[in-house]
C-alpha cells in the first residue's frame, strides 16, 4: 500500500502542491553554527559530523549556482524530475547577515526549473530581523522553514551541545507561525539518556502545535564526532530496530493528520556512520513501519486527541 495510506507523506504534499512531482536539491552555502564558533559554545552538536548534517551528495566546493546545477541535472537523470526546491541544507542557514543571507536565497532561485526554498535552521537564529526577510520570500514563492529541535527536554539539549533550549523553539514556532509561514521541525529518538518516555512527551508537546510538517529520525553514531567516541567506549546505547519502528508508529498516531511527514529514517553511507546497522536499510524498516501501521489498522491522527489531552494537563517544562 501507499505510505500516504498511513500518513501524509512529503511527496504527496508536493505533488498535490505543483500539480506534478518535485525534488529538493540539497545545497551547502557554507555556513556554521552557533553553537561551534563559540557564540553559544563550541564543537557543534555531539551527534553532527563536519557535513553539518549536509547530503552527501553536495559538491562543497562549487558555488550555490554550480551545486544547483550539477544537483538538478542528477536528480532530473535518477528521477526524470522537472521542477526542484533548492535546499539550503547543511549547518545554519540564516545564520549570516541579511544581505549575505538574500544574495543567497536568490541564487537558490535563479533557474527556472526552481519553484521554492527549503531553509534549514535552528530557533535561536530567527531573530524579527531575519523573519521580515523569510517573509518577503514567503510572499513572492514557495517557501518551508526547517527549524530542528530534536528533543524538547533541556537537559538532553545541554548534553549533546545544542545550545538553545526548548523554550525558545516554542518561542520561535509562535513568531513564525504569526507570520503564517510554513514551518517543520526535526525530532531524534534514540538521543542519550533519553527513555521511551521521554521520547514520546517530546511527541506529545510537539503535536498540538500542528506545524506544517515533521521529521523523525533515528540517532546515528556518525564517524569523527564526540558520540562516536562514547559509541565505541560502550556508553551510548542505542535503539533496537524493533523499538523504533514501534516509537514511530505511536508517534504517528498522534501528530495531526494535516502535518506533512517529511521523514521517518535517516540514512547514510557506510563510510559514514557507524551504528546501528539496520540504518543502511531504509526500504525494509519503511515496510516494517508500514506493516506495523496496517496491523494495528491505525493511521497518522488516530490518537491525536490523547497527545493533546495529556499536553494539556502535563507539568511544564523546566529549564534545566
Amino acid at each position: 500500500m501507499e505510505p500516504y495510506d498511513f500518513y501524509r507523506s512529503f511527496n504527496t504534499y508536493l505533488r498535490d502542491t505543483f500539480n506534478e512531482r518535485v525534488y529538493r536539491v540539497p545545497l551547502d552555502a557554507g555556513f556554521t553554527c552557533p553553537n561551534r564558533d563559540g557564540v553559544r559554545a563550541f564543537g557543534g552538536c555531539t551527534f553532527c559530523d563536519d557535513r553539518g548534517s549536509g547530503a552527501p551528495t553536495i559538491e562543497q566546493a562549487l558555488n550555490i549556482k554550480k551545486q544547483l546545477e550539477t544537483g538538478i541535472e542528477r536528480v532530473r537523470k535518477r528521477f526524470k524530475a522537472t521542477k526542484f526546491i533548492a535546499y539550503f541544507q547543511a549547518f545554519t542557514n540564516t545564520y549570516a547577515p541579511e544581505g549575505v543571507l538574500r544574495e543567497l536565497y536568490d541564487a537558490g532561485l535563479d533557474h527556472p526549473d526552481v519553484v521554492g526554498l527549503c531553509i534549514g535552521t535552528r530557533p535561536d537564529c530567527l531573530n524579527d530581523n531575519i523573519l521580515d526577510l523569510l517573509e518577503e520570500y514567503h510572499k513572492k514563492t514557495f517557501l518551508f522553514l526547517e527549524v530542528g529541535v530534536q528533543t524538547i527536554h533541556n537537559r538532553t539539549l545541554d548534553a549533546i551541545n545544542r545550545g538553545h533550549s526548548a523554550e525558545e523553539f516554542f518561542d520561535c514556532v509562535e513568531r513564525v507561525k504569526a507570520r503564517n509561514m510554513r514551518i517543520a521541525t526535526h525530532l531524534i529518538f534514540g538521543l542519550p539518556g533519553e527513555s521511551e518516555a521521554d521520547m514520546m512527551t517530546t511527541v506529545r508537546k510537539i503535536a498540538p502545535l500542528k506545524l506544517d510538517a515533521i521529521k523523525i529520525h533515528q540517532l546515528c553514531v556518525y564517524k569523527g564526532t564526540p558520540m562516536e567516541a562514547d559509541y565505541r567506549r560502550g556508553e551510548l546505547p542505542l535503539l533496537e530496530e524493533a523499538d523504533y519502528v514501534r516509537l514511530v508508529a505511536d508517534s504517528l498516531e498522534m501528530i495531526p493528520r494535516e502535518t506533512v511527514v517529511m521523514r521517518l529514517m535517516a540514512e547514510g553511507k557506510r563510510d559514514e556512520i557507524v551504528a546501528p546497522e539496520w540504518a543502511f536499510e531504509k526500504e525494509r524498516i519503511m515496510f516494517r513501519i508500514e506493516a506495523e501501521m496496517l496491523r494495528r489498522k491505525s493511521m497518522q491522527g488516530c490518537r491525536y486527541e490523547e497527545a493533546q489531552f495529556l499536553h494539556n494537563n502535563a507539568a511544564p517544562i523546566v529549564p534545566a
